[in-house]
């Protein structure tokens, strides 16, 4: 399995990566019988996930929390991170078309990313001489990289506002994380709290962020009210974590990934799963024994975009779409 090996937030619920002897080439598993699995990309693309590991001491899943897919927001392209030529770098490709890919970065490791409200630049994660910062770059024409975040700190894992304003990002701090923004019209910074992974809401009013349990690194769903600081958890678990979350357009559910334990059949491994944004109805949407990771919402919130080992006997990733038949 092709993956990135970093040093940042991890959520905890794996030192092998792969769950050994299992097969990888389904497509889906009986579990998942109401949903359409649609390949995105092409094994030869050579798309890169997140870094999973086990931690040799509790025999938990921790893996690499921040998106490695964005969708743009007018539904027509998605981005995520290939291996070519030795280097991790952005690459675009148009939804509807399929085959058609630009390289957004050269010469960068790139990590992480998501798109601008109006499509028009993509925020993204670089690692340079072992540090992470947050860049910007247009999504359809020329190549110019504006650095956004860049001090001695690891920065990582950027969203947008609403508004196309602000870019929220996570900062390292001391082993803890936290939840800053740059103001792109004025470049000041704010810092919001404790967390990583932001996500806005679609009426602009919460921020939606993933915090590691007080007990432990098991990662928790929280929301932030942007408006008068209340913090309310959403999802959390006394075994499993969660992370990675993204908002429907309807303001109503969360989609996330969550551990799946070991079972007859299936090894321990990561799926997606979804929550109403008050925290009731978890649901688990994927039950393949390889990892799903990554959900990103559609702009009409009917379908899911993500990626999976799954349909590669090797359990390499691709990016993969799920549509309810």
């Amino acid at each position: 399995m092709k993956k990135i090996i970093i040093l940042t937030f991890l959520v905890s619920f794996i030192f092998s990566c792969s769950p050994k002897h299992y097969d990888y080439s389904a497509m889906s598993v009986p579990e998942e019988g109401g949903i359409k699995f649609v390949q995105y990309t092409r094994d030869d693309e050579v798309v890169i996930g997140p870094s999973v590991k086990v931690n040799p001491t509790t025999k938990q899943l921790v893996w690499y929390a921040s998106p490695f897919i964005a969708v743009s927001p007018n539904g027509e392209m998605i981005a995520y991170v290939a291996r070519v030529n030795q280097l991790n770098n952005l690459y675009i490709k148009n939804i509807k078309g399929g085959r058609t890919t630009m390289q957004r970065s050269f010469n960068r490791y790139v990590m992480d990313m998501s798109f601008s409200p109006d499509s028009k630049k993509i925020a993204f994660t670089e690692k340079r001489q072992n540090i992470h910062n947050i860049n910007q770059i247009n999504s359809t024409q020329g190549a110019a990289v504006q650095q956004i975040a860049a001090s001695t700190r690891d920065e990582m894992g950027p969203s947008y506002s609403i508004d196309g304003k602000e870019i929220f990002y996570t900062r390292e701090e001391g082993n803890r994380f936290y939840i800053w923004s740059f103001n792109t019209e004025t470049s000041l910074v704010t810092q919001y709290g404790e967390g990583f992974t932001p996500v806005m809401t679609p009426d602009g009013e919460q921020m939606i962020i993933t915090r590691n349990s007080k007990t432990g690194f098991r990662g928790e769903i929280w929301s932030i009210n942007l408006k008068t600081g209340m913090e309310t958890l959403i999802l959390n678990d006394p075994v499993k974590g969660y992370s990675s979350p993204s908002i429907s357009s309807d303001n109503k559910t969360i989609a996330c990934v969550g551990v799946t334990q070991k079972s007859a059949g299936y090894p321990q491994n990561l799926d997606i799963y979804t929550v109403q944004i008050d925290g009731t109805k978890l649901t688990q949407v994927t039950f393949h024994g390889g990892y799903d990771i990554s959900p990103q919402w559609t702009p009409d919130g009917k379908s899911l975009f993500f990626i999976s080992q799954r349909g590669n006997p090797n359990g390499e990733y691709n990016v993969w779409k799920m549509e309810q038949r």
